[in-house]
């Protein structure tokens, strides 16, 4: 088993346990911390991918690289979605929340990559927004 605190105990259990969207901060990891948490779901089979939210376009609810993802169920996979600032339009948000939801994404995990504490609470804290308490913290550590 792996041990209490170490980043493959942390990757194995969002993957074991069904912990689907997660949010961190930018600040609290690197290149070289995001590579350890890719390496270790790369070692069990899972893609790990990086979507910019700014760079979707304006057909992105019927054609987008996270659709795809969600559409070929057959490959797990990891998105870290970066300028998540995006996720300030309600639309694009609600679009989000609602596809992460309500299609079947169990072969899905998603890690927002926030640039602060400010940006989380608007998009993750504000009771009107569509992603509403919808994530779970991920520590960002290697031991």
């Amino acid at each position: 088993m792996w041990p209490v605190g170490s980043a493959e105990r942390l990757i194995h259990g969002c993957w074991l346990l069904s912990i689907m969207r997660l949010h961190t901060f930018t600040n609290e990891c690197g290149e070289t911390l995001l590579e350890t948490y890719n390496e270790i779901n790369h070692r069990i089979g899972v893609n790990t991918v990086y979507i910019d939210l700014l760079t979707l376009g304006e057909n992105y609810r019927n054609t987008s690289q996270i659709l795809n993802i969600i559409r070929n169920n057959e490959q797990p996979t990891w998105v870290w979605f970066t300028n998540c600032d995006a996720l300030l339009d309600t639309s694009l948000a609600g679009w989000l929340r609602s596809i992460l939801t309500t299609c079947d994404v169990e072969h899905l995990r998603v890690a927002f990559l926030l640039d602060n504490k400010m940006q989380y609470r608007r998009i993750f804290q504000h009771y009107s927004a569509p992603l509403y308490k919808s994530t779970t913290y991920l520590v960002l550590k290697v031991n």
